[in-house]
Parts: C-alpha cells; sequence; structure tokens
C-alpha cells in the first residue's frame, strides 16, 4: 500500500524553512493532534518547525466509480512563534502568530511543489529547472528515486495534488501555529480475493 507518510518523512528530512533554526524539521506520526499525543507530550523540546502525517486511514468507495477507492490524508505543518513573540499579558502576540501561520502555509506549498515534480517525472516530464542547479542535488534525487520507486508509483499517480487544500486551525499550544492539509488520493479497488490470507487446512 502506498504510504505517503514514509515520503513526508523523507521530505521532513530536507526539508529547512528560511526562519528555522534546526538543521530540518521534525517529523511525526500521529492518530491526532491532541493531548495524548507525542507532538504534545514533546513541543517544549522542540526548537524548529514540524510536519506530522495523521495515520488513521479515511476510505470510501464511491457508487459512480466502485473499482477505485478514494483515500484522504490529514497533513499537520508546525511553526513556533519567533522567540519574545508570546506576551505574558496576552494570550498571544497577533504580529508573531501571522508570521507563523503564514510560514506554515509556505511549508505546505513547498510539499505540494515537490510531490506535483514527482507526479510529473512519472508522467514523462523533465524536473523545472530549479532542481537543476548543483545545489538542489539532494532533494533532485530524493524526488527521482521516489518517483522511480514502484511501490510508490501507483500512489504517486493517483495523488490529487492539483486541489489539495489545507488551513490554519485556532492555537492550541503556546507559541505553537498549525496548518492542516488535506490531500485525496485515488487507488484501484482489489477485487479478487487473496487466499493467502485465510486459515488454511
Amino acid at each position: 500500500m502506498f504510504r505517503l507518510d514514509n515520503i513526508l518523512e523523507r521530505w521532513a528530512e530536507l526539508y529547512t524553512p528560511d526562519n528555522d533554526k534546526k538543521e530540518h524539521p521534525a517529523f511525526f506520526r500521529l492518530a491526532m493532534i491532541d493531548a495524548n499525543s507525542y507532538f504534545v507530550r514533546n513541543y517544549n523540546m522542540l526548537g524548529g518547525a514540524c510536519v506530522a502525517h495523521a495515520t488513521h486511514v479515511n476510505a470510501e468507495i464511491n457508487r459512480q466509480n466502485p473499482k477505485q477507492i478514494n483515500y484522504r490524508h490529514a497533513v499537520y505543518f508546525l511553526v513556533k512563534q519567533p522567540v519574545g513573540t508570546v506576551d505574558k499579558t496576552r494570550v498571544t502576540d497577533e504580529l508573531g502568530a501571522t508570521e507563523a501561520r503564514f510560514s506554515t502555509d509556505g511549508m505546505a506549498q513547498d510539499l505540494i511543489a515537490v510531490l506535483n515534480a514527482m507526479k510529473g517525472l512519472l508522467n514523462g516530464k523533465s524536473l523545472p529547472k530549479e532542481l537543476l542547479k548543483p545545489e538542489a542535488a539532494e532533494i533532485r534525487a530524493f524526488i527521482e528515486q521516489t518517483a522511480r520507486d514502484p511501490e510508490y508509483a501507483q500512489g504517486l499517480r493517483g495523488l490529487h495534488t492539483d486541489d489539495a487544500s489545507w488551513g490554519t486551525l485556532p492555537p492550541m499550544f503556546n507559541g505553537w501555529q498549525i496548518c492542516g492539509m488535506t490531500l485525496e488520493q485515488t487507488v484501484p479497488r482489489l477485487l479478487c480475493v487473496n487466499p493467502e490470507r485465510y486459515i488454511k487446512d
């Protein structure tokens, strides 16, 4: 099965937002962003941007096209407000919060650009010119390797990057702004029964 979380994890290792003090954002797999998630229990130890993937499976078969399965992936981008922008006399400093929110929007657009480049390679297109520069060697290699991996090819083709949606969420944690993204994916439905998955006499 196509595992978007594995692609996101590698992307997060390579990606460094302009205002990030760390080498790269942290990556988390979680059920949802709530008080029990690993991110919430450890966010005070994190210094830079983070990416999280919700691992709950959200799928449906539509009567109009019952030979396909439609999946919805939830991705979260988390950015900490700059130090000194959280005012103790107010809930939050809106200027710092606004900058952090727009930073999450930039992260969302950067991820879509990478996924589009992967899909473009699958469809026979050339890489964008900015990826041909010497300084882009590592991200270029990641895009090429992922697009050529048979395990990811089918899922990437079915990923709907032209109609993705994302938006910032109300502040939930001290100094962190969160943007949630929904990505849809359509894959062929397995119509045959697999005898190997059942008890044998």
